[in-house]
């Protein structure tokens, strides 16, 4: 069996009848980033419930010690233990049988453990089930998560008019991302204005439980979508198997995962760790989810902006000054959190996340699928992004905890965020700036 050509796939929107171009990028746009949204709603909904809800009903104690802030965070980071194991089975189905069908499975499984999450009952109803299903669904969420991403970005910067607008193309794939986490966490600091009791009995759940519309939209958009857009033309089953798959693909792989370290890392240590820190210095709950909604605000606001800077100075210039900018900014974030004051918050999170977090996160989609072949994208960016969110998302949180209490205490914390953004500094360096482009439209 032979391959389709990569022309068929990749056809560049202008060469597309000139009547159905607006529709089809406005379909490519929706079908590509609902399941962002879903999957990045889940993702603050439980960054900002693990101090506030998961710690206090899930984890219940006697104590405030370090076991019981750790615990909640091992279950968050469980589920990137098998999101490469997602990413594998995810993206040999995209490459084989289309795009469209895989991420359609991905959406189904986000949205419902999203939303069974918001229906466990809490450690003093079933005991120590609580959080053994709450780690359950954190699986089941984090091994569908580990081929949305790769899916969706390929989906997207498949429809971008030119290859001069791929930067741009690439960068609203990730704006998905902020919008779900926008509402994540707008959704949960609406539910705590509610009175104690009535949040933690039950208002903390309908955040989780709204996931249910989200998903039953994103099917609708990738099922049934215009019949000449990309997603119909990459739901055409591929011979995938053909070719070299994972192997030979070692180098891109590891340069892929080391690229991913410093965005991946940063956000989670803000977003997780910066929640909890906040926490643990007495700053009211109100105070961090707003600063939190806010920092997501201006991270999906800047991403389009540094995908456009990315078109004219290059993508390696752009994300290096990220990576950069994350290590130098660490000890400021942190001072700022621990001040107390609700302007210096809100600060940390906007500079830190619009600033910082936001250029490495708009160019990443094109790094990463430069370095692969188009026959096997999916595969290698979905395996490539996963594996360096294990390496750094997955543990930043657990790592920054443990740091914090050492003897060496935000210094650490910032030595380590450092190392991070050394790493994939390296990584751009490793590579030749051609193989880092953007990825033209016919290969």
């Amino acid at each position: 069996m032979t391959q389709p050509s990569t022309q068929e796939e990749c056809t560049p929107s202008h060469a597309r009848p000139t009547g159905h171009v607006t529709t089809i990028r406005l379909r490519t746009v929706a079908a590509a980033t609902i399941g962002n949204i879903v999957e990045w709603y889940d993702f603050a909904l439980y960054t900002a419930a693990t101090p506030l809800v998961f710690q206090r009903l899930f984890f219940a104690r006697h104590d405030d010690g370090l076991l019981a802030q750790i615990e909640p965070m091992l279950v968050f980071g469980a589920g990137f233990l098998v999101r490469p194991a997602g990413g594998i089975l995810f993206g040999l189905l995209g490459d084989r049988l289309g795009h469209a069908r895989a991420l359609r499975y991905t959406l189904t499984i986000i949205g419902i453990a999203t939303a069974a999450i918001g229906l466990l009952p809490g450690q003093a109803t079933i005991g120590v089930l609580a959080p053994l299903l709450l780690l359950v669904l954190r699986l089941a969420q984090g091994f569908a998560a580990g081929g949305e991403w790769a899916g969706a970005v390929l989906l997207l910067g498949a429809d971008s008019p030119a290859a001069r607008h791929r930067g741009i193309a690439f960068a609203l794939t990730q704006s998905g991302v902020a919008a779900g986490m926008v509402l994540g966490g707008a959704a949960l600091w609406a539910a705590r204005q509610l009175p104690e009791a009535a949040f933690l009995s039950w208002g903390w759940r309908i955040p989780f439980l709204a996931a249910l519309p989200f998903l039953l939209l994103g099917l609708w958009l990738r099922a049934t979508p215009h019949r000449d857009t990309p997603i119909v033309r990459s739901a055409r089953p591929r011979a995938a198997s053909q070719g070299m798959g994972l192997q030979g693909m070692g180098l891109p792989l590891l340069t892929g995962t080391m690229l991913r370290l410093a965005e991946n890392g940063s956000i989670y240590m803000m977003l997780v760790f910066g929640m909890a820190y906040g926490h643990m210095h007495h700053v009211p709950d109100r105070w961090m989810l707003l600063a939190g909604t806010l920092g997501m605000v201006a991270d999906g606001l800047a991403m389009p902006a540094f995908g456009w800077l990315a078109e004219h100075l290059g993508a390696r210039t752009i994300y290096a000054l990220g990576a950069a900018g994350m290590a130098l900014f660490c000890g400021p974030f942190l001072a700022l959190v621990a001040s107390g004051s609700q302007s210096g918050v809100i600060l940390a999170f906007i500079v830190g996340m619009g600033l910082c977090h936001a250029p490495m996160i708009a160019v990443e989609p094109a790094l990463l699928s430069a370095l692969f072949p188009p026959a096997h994208r999916y595969l290698g960016v979905a395996v490539a992004h996963e594996a360096g969110a294990l390496l750094a998302g997955g543990i930043s949180p657990v790592v920054a905890t443990l740091l914090v209490h050492s003897r060496w205490g935000n210094g650490a914390v910032c030595g380590y965020m450092a190392a991070l953004a050394g790493l994939s500094l390296l990584a751009l360096l490793a590579r030749p700036a051609r193989r880092l482009a953007f990825p033209q439209p016919q290969e």
